[in-house]
């Protein structure tokens, strides 16, 4: 389908993303890009009423047909996607992209959209879009180019959805098609995800305090404040720290910053850290980037192994200071 003379490589496609409370400074840009690029369907999956109401008020004006699907909060996030009753949403779009909040599908090219290419492998029942790492610091700042991520997000025909397995790929119904065309990649004609990891340092500091993934990445998000004022970094800064670092080579589109509150996400991050503390942290963030870019002929070249890999391999702050000496 197209808008005029322009191509929406999203056309009939719906969406199922997750929202919860620190999405709020980001979320209508997420819905902006996704609007342009043809999506008219979203399920977006939420554990409390709170980011229910919010989800609700954020899309009454935007014109897309929004399905709420409330998950238990006993689960950790990705644990209730799973519980999400994919047989119910076959019938929104032909076909179902599963993405997170900070990932933005990017057509690399202008002539190839996800219709076009289910339509042109008749037996793919899911393409996936690869990660194009797109991590930035601050907000004046946004990257102009990108790298490859060690994974990356499905598409499905819808009617062929049988579950999610993971937070990065569906289950088919193998019954529709031959099972060895089952998945294929989508990247080598141009379709990949922007995967903005941190759209600035304080987004990386709400996540890193309010995530509840169970998982090598958050494993210190309890101790996550007694680390910063330690003048330690938590896990997830580390992270930054070594992805801000990489080498980008593949041109990305122009940030659209009018669309990210700042304000709001200064407010959200003063409610778990004052701004000295932010300071202080962001002071030992730049040290800690400085001493790890010596040290990255240490580890392995990414995306080779995966963050979860990396996220037990990056040295402490303290153990890059004492390597010095």
């Amino acid at each position: 389908m197209q808008r005029g003379s322009q191509l929406l490589p999203l056309a009939d496609v719906q969406l199922i993303t997750r929202y919860c409370g620190i999405e709020a400074p980001y979320w209508p840009s997420f819905l902006r890009h996704y609007s342009s690029l043809g999506v008219e369907c979203l399920h977006v999956c939420v554990q409390t009423d709170a980011d229910a109401k919010a989800v609700e008020a954020s899309v009454m004006s935007t014109g897309f047909r929004c399905q709420l699907h409330r998950l238990p909060l006993a689960l950790s996030p990705d644990q209730a996607l799973k519980q999400l009753p994919l047989k119910a949403l076959v019938h929104g779009a032909a076909y179902t992209l599963l993405v997170d909040g900070d990932e933005y599908v990017t057509p690399l090219r202008s002539d190839v959209g996800v219709a076009q290419l289910f339509a042109l492998f008749p037996d793919v029942q899911q393409f996936f879009l690869p990660w194009l790492m797109t991590p930035f610091l601050d907000a004046g700042q946004p990257p102009r180019y990108g790298y490859w991520g060690h994974i990356g997000k499905p598409v499905v025909r819808s009617d062929c959805m049988a579950g999610i397995a993971f937070d990065h790929g569906f289950f088919v119904d193998e019954t529709h098609a031959n099972h060895r065309l089952g998945s294929a990649p989508a990247g080598v004609f141009g379709l990949a995800i922007a995967h903005y990891w941190a759209r600035g340092f304080r987004e990386c500091l709400l996540k890193t305090f309010h995530n509840r993934f169970n998982d090598a990445k958050s494993v210190d998000r309890f101790e996550a404040l007694a680390l910063i004022r330690a003048g330690e970094l938590p896990i997830r800064l580390r992270l930054l720290a070594f992805l801000t670092l990489q080498q980008g080579f593949v041109p990305l589109p122009s940030w659209q910053e009018q669309w990210i509150d700042r304000g709001l996400e200064a407010q959200l991050l003063r409610q778990v850290l004052s701004e000295e503390e932010e300071r202080r942290c962001r002071f030992c963030f730049d040290r800690y980037q400085q001493l790890l870019r010596a040290h990255l002929p240490q580890l392995p070249l990414y995306p080779a192994a995966s963050l979860l890999t990396f996220a037990k391999l990056l040295p402490s702050l303290a153990q890059l200071e004492a390597s010095r000496l």
